[in-house]
Formats: C-alpha cells, structure tokens, sequence
C-alpha cells in the first residue's frame, strides 16, 4: 500500500492545494456574504429583513450539488460561463454565506440589551457601540460555530470533482481507475482531508482559546 500511496503522492499534493485554494477563496465569500446578510436580517428595514431572510431559507434548503450544477451549467445558458474553480468557489461560497449569516445573527442578538442601553446613555454613535461594545461580545459567540463551519467547507469541497475540478476528489478517482486499486486511493485521499481537518481545527481552536484568555 505505501509503494502505492508513493506513485500518487505528488498528484494528490496537487489536488490537495486546489482543494485548500477553493476553501479558502469560499470562506471569504462566505463569510462576506454572510456578514451582508445579518445585517440586512437585523436592519430596521422590512424589505432587506424579507430578502435576506428568502436568501438564507432558499439557500439552505437547497442541496450543493444541485447549486452547484446550477453554477456550472445553468450559468452557462444565460451567458455566464463560469470555470469550475469559480463555480465552486461561488457556490460554496454563497451557500455557507448562508450558514454564516445565522451564526453573526445569533452572536450580534446574543448581546445584552443592557449594553446596548448603557453605550447609548454615554452617548456613542451607532458604528462606535458596534465596534466597541457589540463586536466583541459577540465574537466569542460567533468562534466556535463558525470553526465548525469551515470544517464543513473543506469537506463540502469534495463534491467539485462532479463538475471536473482537479481537486483532491478527482485525484483519487484517476488513481483508482488507473490501478484498480479504489480502497487504498479513497483512503489516502480520506488522510489528506483528515489532515487539513485536523490542522485548521487546532490552529483555530488555539485562536479560541486565546481569545477567550484575552477576554478574561
């Protein structure tokens, strides 16, 4: 197995950097796009607390693949014609948008009325109480859902080899057709993601834990 895992090392290398460049492009169209959404859901406006809220029900809702297919294929057939690195990066990107906007929701709403109140009796501006009173209250709410989030990215990215992206997926799926050897190719491949996973796991939860000594 291990003289088979060396033949492929480098390919999977390749796919592996694709996988980590389409998670990281997605995570920070998610987390834009999701930022725009709560504060469209917490506006005082009805319309943008109505579109935003169609936004995140149709989207989660909806299955990846079929965004997915929609992105690359049906983008296609009104003139916008999309790679397949874009695509997913749009569509995981707008999909976990919508994920991460419940999640700032929750963090922001978290937020004691109370302080609230007492940064308006001394008289702050809106943008000041958000950025000194309410973002980092809520931010401690806001980590650990979205640590998991981005672990449901990296593993969500699998399902780009459908529209011919070379990731880590496509990799494996070459190799195993190539040596007829599928068990050991998905394991490999199923270590690389373990790998990623459990790096961004730690260096986030280690960010997590310093916030929150911080503050104490």
């Amino acid at each position: 197995m291990l003289a088979l895992w060396g033949r492929f090392v480098v390919p999977f290398l390749h796919g592996l950097t694709v996988t980590v460049e389409i998670t990281g492009a997605a995570l920070v169209l998610a987390i834009t796009v999701g930022a725009l959404l709560a504060g469209c859901r917490l506006s005082r406006f009805r319309t943008l607390r109505l579109v935003a809220t169609l936004y995140i029900e149709a989207f989660r809702a909806t299955p990846v693949l079929v965004l997915l297919f929609i992105a690359y294929y049906g983008l296609g057939q009104v003139g916008f014609r999309l790679s397949g690195y874009w695509a997913a990066t749009l569509t995981l990107g707008t999909f976990f948008g919508s994920l991460f906007a419940e999640i700032f929701r929750g963090g922001f709403q978290g937020v004691d009325l109370g302080q609230h109140e007492a940064a308006e009796a001394l008289a702050m501006g809106r943008w000041l109480r958000l950025r000194k009173i309410v973002l980092p209250q809520a931010f401690l709410a806001i980590l650990l859902p979205s640590t998991n989030t981005v672990a449901n990215i990296i593993k969500t990215t699998s399902l780009v080899v459908t529209i011919g992206v070379a990731d880590l997926m496509s990799q494996a799926n070459a190799a195993a057709s190539a040596t007829f050897e599928p068990m050991d190719m998905y394991v490999l491949a199923g270590l690389m993601y373990l790998a990623v996973y459990l790096l961004i796991s730690r260096v986030l939860g280690r960010w997590e834990l310093h916030v929150q000594r911080r503050y104490r």
